[in-house]
């Protein structure tokens, strides 16, 4: 199960942050205390937001503020790719 989640969570991060949080405590128990960080999450950084729940629900370690970074650098991507897009099919 945390195989298809991993897998779940690179292809459809969104959908997979909604679920744990629908579904499973990690969300509001482990990462987030307040409903509004998780909302914000899903609409601006959702490779970070795993990244983040998954880090607070595990020993908080090396192996966890690198799986930040690259969450955080997932974002920045996702994000600048999608500009790039937009700029090229404008001109």
């Amino acid at each position: 199960m945390g195989c298809l989640t991993a897998v779940l969570g690179l292809m459809f991060p969104r959908l997979t942050l909604i679920l744990l949080w629908i579904f499973t405590p990690y969300v509001q128990q482990g990462a987030f205390r307040f409903w509004l960080w998780p909302l914000l999450g899903i609409l601006f950084a959702p490779f970070t937001s795993l990244a983040l729940v998954w880090a607070f629900n595990t020993e908080f370690g090396i192996l966890q503020i690198v799986a930040l970074i690259i969450g955080v650098s997932f974002d920045f991507g996702s994000t600048s790719n999608a500009e790039r897009e937009r700029r090229r099919r404008r001109d």
